[in-house]
């Protein structure tokens, strides 16, 4: 019989996470200075440029969420460890939580106030979600960034276009919708932001509570199903 797939590990899920994180990087690129919440990989090149500059006074925002991007991390590994009750996950409904306050706290944040004190808060919730998230039907991905994503999907496209193998074909679907909904993510979050600015983080937090429910009831479903095991 084929292992019934976990609300974490489906597709679906993956594909709302990556739009989530395209969603947001966009936001923190259009009204938060041009730094990136999940992408640490374009702060550290844009870090790397600013002292090549002598543009010191620019440094805390790029390094600030690198910082928080590793307290993310290093959070979510804390949440398996103490939230984590009977291995039923339940640890990612408070981090979802959390990510949902952070969402709402910023969208009442103006663009006056210092990029260096609210795209942390970002990247630490990216970072979180990132960590929470990282496989779809078995398979490593990343919902925060497309990077890894887009290497994948064109390395399966060509093994399966070589060899012919349906297992080649599954991946190279799943990431090409993820790639995709990660595009689309950012072209959403520009038209939002346009009629909304700062508050469009709270359309991203609406989504996340939405997708907070149906984690709820799927971890919910799970703990009844394994309470009537154990009778």
């Amino acid at each position: 019989m084929q292992k019934e797939i976990g609300f974490h590990d489906r597709l679906s899920t993956a594909m709302f996470l990556t739009f989530l994180g395209g969603f947001l990087d966009a936001y923190c690129v259009i009204l938060r200075g041009g730094v990136f919440a999940s992408a640490q990989t374009g702060n550290i090149v844009f870090i790397g440029l600013d002292i090549a500059t002598n543009q010191w006074a620019q440094l805390p925002e790029k390094i600030l969420p690198i910082i928080s991007f590793g307290f993310g991390v290093i959070i979510v590994q804390l949440a398996k460890r103490h939230f984590n009750t009977g291995g039923l996950n339940v640890w990612r409904l408070w981090l979802l939580g959390f990510q949902i306050i952070a969402l709402v706290v910023v969208g009442f944040l103006s663009t006056a106030m210092p990029n260096m004190f609210v795209t942390p808060i970002l990247s630490m919730s990216m970072a979180m979600q990132l960590a929470s998230y990282s496989t779809v039907n078995g398979y490593p991905y990343a919902n925060a960034f497309t990077t890894g994503n887009y290497k994948k999907l064109i390395e399966n496209t060509y093994l399966y276009l070589a060899t012919k193998e349906k297992n080649y074909q599954q991946k190279a679907r799943y990431f090409g919708l993820i790639v995709g909904s990660f595009f689309i993510g950012t072209i959403s979050s520009g038209l939002i932001v346009k009629l909304i600015n700062v508050r469009t983080a709270w359309v991203a937090a609406i989504m996340l509570t939405v997708f907070f429910g149906f984690q709820l009831y799927f971890t919910e479903e799970v703990i009844a199903e394994t309470k009537h095991m154990q009778r």
